[in-house]
């Protein structure tokens, strides 16, 4: 079995697999099982069962899927890529001590789960920001565009007049 990247279409997907999964061969202990023929009961691994039941859920939504394989070890540019920023808006998280990498001669190499570890905190600490700062207001969003306009236009005066003093 190769180890390369694969798509697989909504229409692959066996109705009893949906079936055992989304709703659930699941036992009391919340192991996914699966028989293997001629051997035993297998139980999966909670990382590859949660794996199986978003790659159902998704197909029978009737979406692809794809799977990627990926090294432990992953480069800047496949941090940028993971991140969905430039490489070096990597390379400066590097340097600030925000993600941690080794170095193997000029390279820089990050570990994988460092990387998701940081996307994750990130996303975590953008959703918080956007709770945080979610108001409940009766106003147009032409009115607080206009208030924002003039808060900026406000901040913008203040600093030209604290960069002539």
């Amino acid at each position: 079995m190769s180890v390369l990247e694969q798509t697989y279409m909504p229409t692959d997907l066996d109705a009893g697999l949906v079936a055992a999964l989304v709703s659930g061969v699941v036992d009391h202990d919340e192991h996914v099982y699966i028989d293997i023929p001629g051997e035993s009961r297998v139980a999966l691994p909670a990382s590859l069962a949660s794996m199986l039941r978003q790659a159902v859920q998704a197909m029978s939504e009737g979406l692809a899927v794809t799977v990627k394989p990926q090294t432990q070890q992953l480069s800047t540019t496949q941090v940028a890529n993971l991140l969905g920023v430039s490489r070096p808006t990597v390379v400066k998280l590097l340097e600030a001590g925000d993600i941690p990498y080794t170095k193997i001669g000029s390279h820089r190499r990050v570990d994988l789960p460092d990387a998701v570890r940081y996307r994750d905190s990130r996303r975590e600490a953008q959703f918080q920001f956007i709770a945080d700062t979610t108001v409940d207001d009766d106003r147009s969003l032409s009115e607080m565009a206009a208030e924002m306009a003039e808060i900026r236009a406000c901040l913008a005066a203040q600093r030209r007049r604290a960069a002539s003093a």
